[in-house]
């Protein structure tokens, strides 16, 4: 037989689980480090956000405000917070900075102008128009942050931030809002600062990206180090190894001249486990070959005197037609079974087993079709009975005893014996001596009532019996 040896199965294991490392690795930073930045990014802008409305809030005069939003007439305190606003919006990295007041949540007119919204975008379309102090019109907010702002009307709480929906009529927006709160302390507005998500987005998506391409980089140069170091200093040196070895187990296969055993020990100087393990194998191939020669020598001696023995040992407890233990045998199992139960450890079953109609076929049919009914029922109880020893112990008589698993699963496997060999009809068509049948009898060790293995063997016997006249309709 000519060994096969694969082509670099561990060199392509070594890359595969390199490159699932990395992957998987890889992987795992860049979920972590996008969550990460993410949420510094979040923190910053809201940090960012609440100083610009902090600055902004400075400069408003609410009472003035609140004086413009009842007579709809604007002041010069109005005029310059307007123009306050527009520099802030210019020389800060945000997309809108106005004040509204929220008066519903209805799909119609649900805001009113304060300070026009003033945005470093330009009207899109007919519906976009520059609103003005006391304009009431469709908020771009999404029903939720209409709500939010309405509650907090009356429940003012300070700064607060919400992310718009792609459900907003301009997209996305992350805004802050704060209430503008007069002398006689009612809200009389919001302060509102919108940032485009899709900014923070992009400064996310780029950060990422540059931190997979360091990733890959940083993959790509490890999975390269170490494929290499790993062809150089394992793969190679098991190859030279495996080449070696077959080559002595193809020379050994069938060789029966121990002097023909020669291996030749691999170059292999890598100082680590590889190197240990091929000088334990040249060592190993010294040992195996000293000793087949000690062996040989040992075994002419004691070949004749084993064939001796094994055919007496055959001979004297085998029976020679059915090949199931004999009489014998099972006398020897008998003290077996009886020492266990002196020692308290015993724990079996024995099933008697009668053939039916032996005598009819041997004295119609001869004895020679006699023999084939004999074996052929051996042969059922046998595969019934595989974990447990059979006995022939007289012509048509045979027992089973049931340990450990067969004892165990006793109650199924006498039903089978007994549908197998109970019922003649299973065998209909056949010929006679096919027609297998056998009154059976099962009996179990009882520590209480039975003192030796004998006591077992005639309860088991005995219901055997029973059950024979019960087959035949009541006649022996």
């Amino acid at each position: 037989m000519e060994t096969v040896i694969k082509s670099s199965p561990l060199k392509k294991s070594i890359t595969a689980r390199c490159i699932f490392f990395v992957i998987i690795l890889g992987a795992i930073i860049t979920f972590v480090n996008y969550e990460a930045f993410q949420r510094n990014m979040n923190a910053r802008n809201q940090i960012y956000l609440t100083e610009i409305l902090k600055f902004a809030e400075q400069n408003i005069d609410t009472n003035d405000l609140a004086e413009c939003k009842r007579t709809l007439k604007t002041s010069d305190k109005f005029n310059d917070l307007q123009n306050n606003l527009r520099n802030i919006l210019i020389n800060y990295n945000i997309d809108n900075i106005y004040i509204i007041d929220p008066l519903n949540v209805d799909s119609t007119k649900n805001a009113l102008c304060i300070i026009n919204g003033i945005s470093k975008s330009k009207p899109r379309d007919n519906h976009d128009k520059i609103y003005y102090l006391g304009d009431v019109f469709y908020s771009s907010f999404s029903p939720d942050l209409m709500k939010e702002l309405i509650w907090s009307k009356k429940h003012p709480q300070g700064i607060e931030f919400y992310n718009e929906s792609d459900s907003a009529k301009y997209g996305n927006y992350y805004t802050a809002y704060t209430p503008l709160i007069s002398s006689d302390q009612e809200v009389l507005g919001f302060l509102c600062a919108d940032m485009s998500i899709s900014d923070i987005k992009n400064s996310i998506a780029n950060h990422t990206r540059l931190v997979l391409i360091l990733i890959i980089i940083c993959g790509f140069v490890f999975c390269y180090s170490f494929i290499t170091w790993g062809q150089v200093y394992i793969v190679e040196p098991i190859e030279k190894l495996e080449k070696s070895v077959s080559e002595f187990a193809k020379i050994s296969h069938n060789q029966a001249n121990p002097s023909e055993l020669i291996y030749n020990e691999p170059d292999i100087q890598t100082n680590n486990e590889v190197e240990f393990l091929s000088r334990a194998v040249t060592k190993m191939t010294s040992d195996i070959k000293a000793y087949a020669e000690n062996l040989i020598a040992a075994e002419h001696k004691v070949t004749d005197l084993k064939e001796n023995v094994t055919k007496l040992n055959v001979l004297a407890h085998q029976d020679s037609l059915t090949h199931v233990k004999n009489k014998t045998a099972y006398d020897k199992y008998v003290e077996i079974l009886n020492a266990k139960i002196k020692g308290e450890t015993a724990r079996f079953a024995i099933v008697m087993i009668d053939l039916n109609h032996l005598k009819l076929i041997n004295d119609t049919y001869g004895h020679e079709r006699g023999n084939d009914y004999i074996t052929g029922s051996c042969s059922i109880i046998c595969d019934i009975y595989q974990h447990s020893p059979v006995f022939r112990i007289g012509g048509d008589e045979f027992v089973a005893v049931l340990e450990r698993r067969d004892y165990a699963e006793r109650d199924k496997l006498f039903k089978n014996l007994t549908d197998l060999l109970g019922n003649e009809s299973l065998y209909e068509g056949k010929e006679p001596w096919l027609k297998y049948s056998a009154a059976a009898g099962l009996a179990v060790f009882n520590p209480d009532t039975d003192k030796s293995a004998d006591d077992v063997f005639k309860k088991a016997d005995k219901i055997m019996y029973d059950n024979k006249i019960a087959m035949h309709g009541g006649r022996n």
